[in-house]
């Protein structure tokens, strides 16, 4: 079973209750909820931006994806490196499709079995040398490696989630997924990349998933926005 994102309650409430100033962007999964800047808020700073900015300062430092993949063993090293080169001549949706499922070939592994921590976001890095990791930790590798393959930060989202079942109640813990806003029908919309993603490299339209996603909060290298009150509480 995927052991998903766990939730920093009480850091979430304060971001949902004080919100910042509202933006403009494609309402992910459907919802129509205020979306609002929270990079500055100091509970996602103590929170969640905690976990995010030690994996953005690291990645700055020392970035987990080169050309020839120079920080991962041989055998992914050459992974790493079919994937830039087909990357030229792939089209934008076959690119997302191409890292999803290079990914997702691991196994998830929740935080204390990895890392021996209760919450630990992966360096890309970290992820691929551990070989699997928590939901965030997916995220975070599509995230750089897409940057790398020179998809703008400004068009991808780390998203966390709370799931709705198909009986209508909630998952307890939360979940974290690659938001990426690219083309579809003359128009620019979101793919989302998840590390539950049947068959494995499938990319899915936000609006596919019949409300079942209910966005919480998300972030990338330039903000970090709160989204729907979470219905779980």
């Amino acid at each position: 079973m995927i052991a998903p994102l766990r939730p920093l309650y009480a850091a979430l409430l304060l971001l949902l209750l004080f919100p910042g100033a509202c933006i403009a962007a494609p309402a992910l999964f459907g919802f129509s909820c205020p979306e609002s800047d929270v990079r500055e808020n100091p509970a996602f700073i103590q929170g969640y931006g905690v976990y995010w900015d030690r994996v953005v300062g690291r990645e700055k430092e020392k970035p987990s994806f080169t050309p020839q993949g120079e920080r991962f063993n041989n055998a992914d090293a050459a992974q790493w490196r079919n994937m830039v080169h087909y990357s030229q001549f792939s089209g934008f949706h076959d690119m997302l499709r191409m890292v999803n499922g290079y990914f997702n070939q691991w196994k998830p592994a929740a935080d204390s079995k990895a890392w021996g921590q209760d919450e630990h976001w992966a360096t890309p890095a970290e992820f691929v040398s551990k070989r699997g990791g928590d939901c965030e930790d997916y995220a975070i590798a599509k995230y750089f490696a897409l940057r790398h393959l020179k998809v703008p930060p400004d068009k991808m989202r780390i998203v966390i989630i709370r799931q709705r079942k198909d009986s209508g109640a909630y998952e307890k813990q939360l979940h974290a997924v690659l938001a990426v806003l690219g083309p579809s029908n003359n128009a620019e919309t979101w793919f989302i990349l998840d590390n539950n993603a049947r068959p494995r490299d499938g990319i899915t339209l936000h609006t596919q998933y019949d409300r079942r996603f209910i966005p919480l909060l998300s972030m990338n290298e330039n903000g970090a926005w709160a989204h729907c009150p979470d219905p779980a509480k």
